[in-house]
């Protein structure tokens, strides 16, 4: 029988990065002919969990509270690594609140033990991922590491590597953990990039995806917020034809390390 050894407190790849902790999310749900806008990047708008509803909600419903009775102490064991109650139940908190609050203005109610089981499906292909990155002897640089943390600044709001620090400092993740979970971020990342090979849409895929957009709404009749102009809408489609395609790898992958892997989940 393998030793079981813990996972680290991921608090990075559970609810602060964008990239493939994200796309471990929005793995799946994406729509290539999804209409361009001015809202935030697909890799972003689609990082929120799923919030499957069960019925509608009333309207003066009170906030629902995060249902965590009964989490086992090691929530699921990944090749004999270990993941805990500590690192699933502050990931499930931090996606409960984007998954309760997209529910709620849906006028529905959060189905808790779908998201429950979609967080541990996330969590062990995260655990897979790093895994497979270390065993290929990917190695973070100081210069990967410097474009993370501006990552996290931006999508954070934050000003300065200190503020950034001393927030999640907060939340219980010192210097040392932090720096070592920024490494392993940076490793995911260049994974996914190796899988993924090329992303860059051609310009057709490009015009073809803008179209698409534009039949749909003209079909549905709304005329109330047109979509703009491709050249003003061209990054947004270029960054979310991209991501479909890190997406997509990062899926394929995660798949192929399921074969071969020793899972179990014991929710």
């Amino acid at each position: 029988m393998a030793s079981r050894t813990p996972a680290r407190k991921r608090l990075l790849l559970a609810a602060a990065f964008i990239g493939s902790a994200a796309l471990l999310s929005a793995c799946g749900e994406g729509d290539a002919d999804e209409a361009p806008s001015a809202s935030p990047s697909a890799a972003e708008s689609e990082s929120a969990p799923e919030a499957t509803p069960e019925s509608s909600a009333p309207a003066d419903a009170a906030p629902p509270e995060p249902d965590l009775e009964g989490i086992p102490e090691v929530v699921a064991v990944v090749n004999g690594t270990e993941i805990d109650r500590d690192l699933f139940t502050t990931t499930y908190e931090g996606q409960f609140a984007q998954a309760s609050t997209a529910a709620q203005l849906d006028g529905q109610i959060l189905d808790q033990e779908q998201l429950k089981t979609s967080v541990a499906d996330n969590l062990v292909s995260a655990e897979l991922l790093r895994q497979e990155a270390e065993k290929r002897g990917i190695e973070s640089s100081p210069e990967a590491e410097a474009a993370a943390i501006d990552e996290l600044l931006e999508s954070s709001q934050l000003e300065t590597e200190e503020d950034l620090r001393a927030a999640f400092a907060e939340q219980g993740l010192e210097d040392g953990e932090f720096d070592t979970q920024l490494a392993d971020q940076v490793k995911l990342d260049a994974l996914l990039a190796e899988e993924a090979g090329d992303t860059k849409p051609s310009d057709q895929e490009v015009k073809d995806t803008y179209e698409a957009a534009k039949t749909r709404q003209e079909e549905a009749g709304d005329t109330t917020t047109p979509i703009p102009p491709l050249d003003e809408v061209r990054p947004e489609i270029e960054a979310q034809l991209s991501g479909q395609k890190l997406s997509e790898a990062a899926q394929k992958l995660i798949a192929e390390l399921r074969e071969d892997a020793d899972v179990t989940v014991n929710l």
